[in-house]
């Protein structure tokens, strides 16, 4: 996934070379607030359309099933939350959206509430309710039927009466979420204390949707909007067609523009397609641009090139790229770190495009997150000073395996320069003497599937990859190692399906850590599950080069989400 502050100004693409990781103090969240609209951008007209190209479909529109960067960033246009990002000039504050302020909390972080706003409308005319907020946090629970979205609604708060979901138990109520009686704040009593639950609400679990308009699992081919923008037309894997949303009242607003009259988004066409139309810069091409896909391919003829500075867009991604080995079907610990010595750091990178394209990490945690990142080795070596495949050494740890399994399933998406990524470890897996089952999965539905414990064909090795929620240890290693987060059918994001008796008691210590101690002790939780257990590899940290037609304006790299964003837009004149 991803994620990831006042007055606006565009960012210029120039300016971003040198664009660093989001820096937030989780604990100061409820000092911070921003009720004013957002300020104009300097220049930007309305009217026109905005052209997106993308490779494939949105995994998920509905805001409960959203765990996806680019995705997250996006669907802003047409839905909001309790709380959001807002990122001006490289600087991102948190903010509160459907919220009035960024809530307040007496007891360290196990109540907070939240000062609603009372003037906001969905599309359809309706006001917006502390009671719809309350039933988007309740669906949320239904995560059998709703797939695929962050579980933190469901992992923080308290369920005294066992709660299972809006649709399962129709009639029941969650009791730790609370309308006051005149409906303009709403009260969320945790199990443990959160002190940086303000950035938990910005996604899609904590935004307002109308019970009566509920369609469950279908409800993301047309979610109701609360945004600028409403969709108009949505054919799956082929266009989305956004227009404005007359009832969005832009005074209520601290986050969101609505520069272009329209939005289509255009999906399907390959890698070197979507590089080549925005290079050419002809036609239709003028006023697109591509969240979904880096300039990889052709990067060396743009990357430098004076005629291409103000529209090519480099920054160093929060976006983590590795390897989840699933420890439910790869159970000896040899064949695991066999796993990991196999694992060629330079070829894969070499596959995404070399130095260029990213840079070796040993970690998912970045280091800008000094409390919790460990410099550790990998299967005994310095990755960034041999990123080379340990051949020997795989094949030294497979021959002592005592329940070796030697043919692997790898699962990958596809999309961009994925299937080569994959392709390379291939290649040095055979090299350490695995048999490797390559399975391509849609781009547009991967993570959820992959995730599926006991399905047929599960994969024994994951492709996948990881911006932090925010930008702190928490908003990485609970979601992506905290065995509570699973159930027995869905790892959910813990991709190595990781349960550990002993790293579950670290996870139980941090709990109820204060924040210095408790990203000291993720840190040591990450470090064990990559070292001792060797149930996860990271290969290396993205840089991101975006690029855009030379008639959009508006765009910036947003540092909630570390990608490039459309939402403050404008096609020049």
């Amino acid at each position: 996934m991803s994620l990831k502050k006042k007055a606006i100004a565009v960012v210029g693409a120039a300016a971003l070379a040198s664009a660093t990781l989001l820096s937030v103090n989780a604990a100061s969240a409820a000092t911070t607030t921003f009720t004013t609209p957002v300020a104009p951008i300097k220049g930007a007209v309305k009217g026109g359309t905005v052209t997106i190209l993308a490779q494939g479909d949105f995994e998920h529109l509905d805001p409960a099933r959203n765990y996806v960067g680019g995705t997250l960033d996006f669907y802003r246009l047409f839905t909001r939350t309790l709380t959001q990002y807002r990122t001006v000039n490289g600087k991102t504050d948190l903010v509160p959206d459907v919220a009035a302020d960024l809530g307040t909390t007496k007891d360290g972080g196990k109540t907070w509430t939240f000062k609603l706003r009372t003037n906001l409308k969905y599309e359809d005319g309706n006001k917006i309710t502390c009671a719809d907020m309350k039933y988007g946090v309740m669906r949320s629970y239904n995560d059998d039927i709703l797939d695929g979205g962050p579980t933190y609604a469901k992992d923080f708060l308290a369920n005294p009466t066992d709660y299972k979901g809006a649709y399962t138990e129709p009639g029941k109520d969650l009791p730790s979420v609370i309308c006051s009686p005149k409906g303009d704040a709403i009260t969320f009593k945790l199990a443990i204390p959160v002190p940086y639950f303000p950035y938990v609400t910005t996604f899609g679990a904590f935004s307002p949707i109308q019970k009566a308009k509920d369609t469950k699992q279908n409800y993301e081919l047309r979610p109701i909007s609360s945004g600028p923008y409403k969709i108009e037309s949505y054919s799956r894997g082929k266009e989305l067609v956004l227009v404005r949303n007359s009832q969005w009242d832009p005074k209520t607003d601290p986050v969101r523009w609505n520069y272009p009259d329209e939005y289509h988004v255009i999906m399907g066409a390959d890698q070197n397609v979507i590089e080549q139309s925005l290079i050419s810069d002809s036609g239709n091409a003028k006023t697109s641009v591509s969240f979904d896909t880096n300039i990889i391919t052709n990067l060396s003829k743009v990357l430098n090139v004076a005629k291409y500075k103000d529209r090519l867009f480099n920054f160093d991604s929060a976006y983590n790229r590795y390897y989840a080995i699933n420890v439910d079907t790869v159970k000896d610990l040899n064949v695991r770190k066999a796993i990991q010595c196999a694992v060629d750091f330079k070829s894969i990178l070499l596959a995404a495009g070399g130095t260029s394209a990213g840079s070796y990490a040993n970690s998912t945690i970045p280091k800008s997150i000094k409390a919790a990142y460990r410099n550790f080795n990998v299967c005994g070596r310095d990755v960034s000073k041999k990123p080379e495949a340990q051949i020997d050494q795989a094949k030294a740890f497979l021959a002592k395996a005592t329940n070796p399994k030697t043919t692997l399933r790898l699962a990958y998406r596809d999309r961009g320069v994925e299937p080569l990524r994959a392709a390379a470890l291939e290649q040095s897996l055979k090299a350490a003497g695995f048999t490797v089952i390559m399975d391509k999965y849609p781009s547009s539905d991967f993570y959820a599937p992959a995730a599926k414990r006991g399905a047929a064909n599960e994969p024994d090795i994951i492709q996948t990859s990881w911006a932090f929620d925010w930008a702190a240890a928490s908003g990485i290693v609970y979601a992506l190692f905290d065995a509570r987060t699973m159930t027995p059918e869905d790892a959910k994001s813990n991709q190595s399906r990781g349960d550990f008796a002993d790293l579950q008691k670290l996870f139980a210590k941090a709990d109820t850590s204060a924040t210095a101690a408790q990203e000291k002790i993720l840190g040591d939780i990450e470090q064990s599950l990559i070292v001792d257990k060797a149930a996860h590899v990271s290969v290396y940290f993205e840089t991101s080069h975006y690029m855009a037609g030379s008639k959009v304006g508006g765009l910036q790299v947003d540092g909630g989400y570390s990608t490039l964003s459309v939402l403050g837009a404008y096609v020049k004149k």
